[in-house]
């Protein structure tokens, strides 16, 4: 693969340093930048194929920086360095679609370099297809819903678990399916059922917090993550969901849930153990909460 230009923005000088030498010593070319203007005029000199940028400036809108950076080099892949506690600016700046991805700080070097690598490999595999398909299969967003897909999901659960592990904080899981959703398409048909799948989703999305994230499973089931959260307040979560869900859809809907790290020590176990509540929803009559170990 060629050599990757990386563009490092960030008030603060030792986070600049420890950047450049940890990104350098793996094999990138490294500028860096103490703020916006900085780095827009490094920008007009060099091609970049990736910027490493601070979102929150004093008296700057970090978006409307974003798009001078994109209008100087349309190619170039922006990810977010934010606050740990920050997720819901990240989140914003990637649905607007001017970041790829972000990491946080304090910072965890390993994580930096992960996710420079993905953004990397992603932008060599578009280069070198040059495919729709392959963009789509990249991409975070379910094309049917709009909200996020599970691929999505697996990349954001493990790194929340991670962080959550990091500073001793709780993420809950919600599993949620609809209840007997196969007659219903075979009774309404397909595309009433996608109107269905379309609208269920807006509701979760209204249903939640803003920290929370919605997200498409699969088929007809859906999960909701909610990040810094004890299995009570996601309770709380799931009651509002089933009561918004009542209001103007003529489906039900089970939900399992399950929180770590009082139920399950990582990612994979945290799906599995509020899938399994799901299920036991089901075999209980559908049409309600399960939470795992009760």
């Amino acid at each position: 693969m060629a050599e990757v230009n990386v563009l490092v923005i960030d008030p603060d000088k030792t986070v600049r340093s420890l950047l450049k030498e940890e990104l350098e010593l793996v094999g990138y070319k490294v500028c860096v930048a103490g703020d916006s203007e900085e780095g827009l005029k490094l920008a007009k000199k060099t091609s970049f194929s990736i910027i490493l940028t601070d979102l929150k400036f004093p008296g700057v809108n970090g978006f409307e920086v974003l798009k001078k950076f994109k209008e100087m080099h349309s190619d170039v892949s922006v990810i977010g360095i934010i606050p740990y506690y920050s997720l819901k600016l990240a989140i914003e700046a990637m649905a607007k679609g001017e970041v790829l991805d972000y990491v946080t700080k304090p910072f965890n070097i390993e994580e930096v370099k992960l996710v420079l690598r993905r953004v990397a490999d992603r932008k060599y595999l578009l280069h070198q297809a040059g495919q729709k398909e392959l963009y789509q299969e990249l991409s975070i967003l379910d094309g049917l819903t709009g909200i996020y897909n599970r691929r999505y999901l697996d990349e954001v659960l493990r790194r929340e678990i991670e962080r959550a592990k990091r500073y001793s904080q709780a993420v809950s899981l919600l599993m949620i399916d609809i209840d007997d959703f196969k007659q219903y398409n075979d009774k309404h048909g397909h595309q009433t059922g996608d109107e269905i799948l379309k609208k269920l989703a807006s509701f979760l999305v209204e249903a939640v917090r803003a920290t929370d994230m919605v997200f498409r499973y699969g088929g007809e089931e859906f999960a909701i993550m909610l990040p810094q959260t004890l299995k009570q307040g996601a309770v709380e979560v799931a009651k509002r969901t089933i009561n918004l869900e009542r209001q103007n859809v003529s489906i039900t809907i089970s939900i399992g849930l399950a929180s770590y790290p009082e139920d399950a020590a990582d990612k994979e176990d945290l799906i599995a153990k509020s899938d399994a509540a799901l299920y036991q929803a089901k075999q209980l009559g559908k049409d309600r909460i399960c939470l795992w170990g009760e």
